[in-house]
């Protein structure tokens, strides 16, 4: 199923920010078949060093790539069913790393299927939250994965309400874990709007299935049912 999963990608319409060639996303879809193929710890050990030092992150930089978007699917895979634990180990390493790392200046967006322009490590991280069993059977490392993306939170809007004094009351649905109030957030609307235009978000509240109450201070004109808001300070995350 990897083997489909990374064929099934178009990496050379993934950007390199280097251009340098041992940073090219095709290099990260050869990477990715060493390490699921990989029967020895040496063989494991140099796919996970090529992943670790070209294209998908580069450790001593602590930066992460564009291609690191389309390779988290693929390692969530590994982690639930990598033939060997050491496999997984690795696959849960790289993740944790894409997720932490910083991307390269102006390339710190992805196109997803559910909307343009989100915040990379965002986009990362709602992978990883879909993920949310096979990670917390993995044990404390697992565990520790979903908490780091449990703080790249995700509100929809469903319903709006405005407020005499201006401001915006909405009823949404959170993704990831409650955050303290005021924050700042991304209003990402369809169709969308680069810069996305940016909200305080002055007051929530949310119980555990996700459903949420927001309060919006000077909300933007696209803070309407349908749009999306992601922490501002992940828009900003860059080299």
């Amino acid at each position: 199923m990897s083997i489909a999963a990374i064929n099934a990608v178009n990496w050379s319409a993934i950007p390199n920010p280097t251009r340098d060639q041992w940073d090219d996303p095709e290099g990260v879809a050869h990477a990715l078949r060493l390490l699921t193929v990989s029967t020895t710890a040496n063989e494991t050990g140099d796919a996970a060093a090529r992943l670790a030092g070209r294209g998908f992150v580069c450790g001593h930089a602590a930066m992460v790539f564009p291609a690191a978007y389309a390779a988290t699917p693929i390692l969530l895979g590994l982690v639930e069913h990598g033939r060997r634990p050491r496999i997984r180990d690795v696959a849960l390493g790289l993740l944790s790393d894409a997720l932490n790392y910083f991307p390269a200046a102006d390339h710190n967006r992805v196109d997803t299927p559910y909307g343009p322009d989100v915040p990379l490590c965002c986009a990362i991280a709602r992978h990883i939250r879909s993920h949310h069993g096979v990670l917390l059977a993995h044990g404390r490392s697992g565990r520790r994965l979903l908490a780091e993306a449990e703080k790249h939170w995700r509100l929809t809007i469903e319903e709006t309400e405005l407020q005499p004094d201006g401001t915006l009351t909405a009823i949404a649905f959170l993704e990831g874990a409650p955050f303290h109030a005021p924050a700042e957030a991304e209003v990402h609307a369809l169709p969308s709007v680069r810069p996305a235009p940016t909200a305080c978000i002055d007051a929530l509240a949310a119980d555990a299935s996700g459903a949420a109450c927001i309060q919006l201070r000077q909300p933007p004109s696209g803070a309407n049912p349908g749009c999306t808001l992601y922490p501002a300070e992940c828009g900003l995350r860059e080299h």
